[in-house]
């Protein structure tokens, strides 16, 4: 062992032959490793950089292997090394009530007797892992462990989907009411979310399924995976024409609405407009005005303008029914 902090360290678990794992402090994690007994899953923090020269000196692996798996991730894959995988997977973030959607990158390293996670930012599918193992669980092996900790997003998908499609749903109500003003912005939060769900979904699937046609020997639980990911595929595909739908529905009743507003205000305008002309004639300082010398000429000129206006109304009540 080179030394007895390792970089990075969340935590650690050793797992016996029953696969049942206990809690492994930093001091003994190589010692433990070095006996051959069991196997072992580390979880990482990948922003201290020393865990990478750590990895190489301790697990035997090639530098070329553990910089990419240490990298920024750029997309999701699944790629082999003689009998280790490795790649990048999809993830959500892990905050206080474990209940985001925000996207978080899951790196991976799958050897026969240890898996090694790493993170930037809090991953659900580690936590949510922590805690079954602290249950009790028992886990055939390391590919075991890491089939179920990917198996964790298509479960937070599903129960995503779900909530979107509630959403959906509740949006269609006030559309169908006519009570569609603030619903407009409400839809197109859905539809972004949806969206990115969708596209990270999709980028997830396509590694996996990429890993099998390419014979990398991967886990059991990723090919149950890409099945479940190919269902909630079509639902996402699904919820995303329904939202379009409603967004058409939504752009429709407001442009009609604010045609009929238009309407009015044309037809007050055209209403106004006859009496406007009346009063301006009127009004010129000219000789020959009528009604200048009467003690009726202003009520003329007020009967005049009603008569105008009376007309144009009549007129559009006229050809509105036609």
């Amino acid at each position: 062992m080179t030394a007895v902090s390792v970089p990075g360290y969340l935590y650690a678990f050793q797992f016996d032959a029953g696969g049942r794992g206990q809690p492994l402090k930093e001091d003994q994690l190589i010692a433990t490793f070095q006996r051959e007994e069991g196997w072992i899953w580390l979880h990482l923090n990948l922003t201290d950089w020393r865990c990478r020269r750590w990895l190489e000196e301790n697990f035997g692996l090639p530098r070329d292997l553990v910089t990419e798996f240490a990298d920024t991730a750029a997309r999701q894959h699944v790629s082999a090394w003689r009998d280790v995988l490795f790649g990048h997977l999809a993830d959500f973030l892990q905050d206080f009530d474990g209940k985001s959607m925000e996207f978080a990158w899951l790196h991976v390293i799958l050897g026969k007797r240890f898996l090694v996670t790493g993170r930037v930012k809090a991953v659900q599918s580690a936590e949510r892992m922590r805690f079954l193992i602290g249950g009790g669980h028992a886990f055939s092996g390391p590919d075991d462990v890491l089939s179920r900790m990917i198996s964790n997003y298509p479960d937070s998908l599903d129960a995503a989907l779900h909530r979107l499609t509630d959403e959906l749903e509740i949006i269609e109500d006030h559309v169908l009411d006519e009570r569609h003003r603030g619903e407009r912005k409400r839809l197109m939060l859905t539809r972004r979310e949806t969206a990115q769900l969708h596209r990270h979904m999709r980028a997830m699937r396509r590694a996996l399924q990429t890993a099998e046609r390419a014979s990398i020997p991967t886990p059991h639980g990723f090919a149950l995976t890409a099945a479940r990911l190919a269902n909630l595929d079509q639902d996402f595909i699904d919820m995303e024409a329904r939202a379009r739908f409603f967004h058409d529905e939504i752009d429709a009743k407001l442009a009609a609405e604010t045609n009929r507003q238009l309407y009015t205000l044309s037809a007050l305008t055209a209403a106004f407009l006859p009496p406007a002309l009346v009063a301006g004639l009127f009004g010129m300082n000219l000789e020959g005005i009528p009604f200048v010398g009467t003690a009726w000429g202003f009520w003329g000129a007020v009967g005049l303008s009603g008569l105008s206006s009376g007309a144009v109304i009549l007129y559009l009540r006229l050809k509105g029914r036609s």
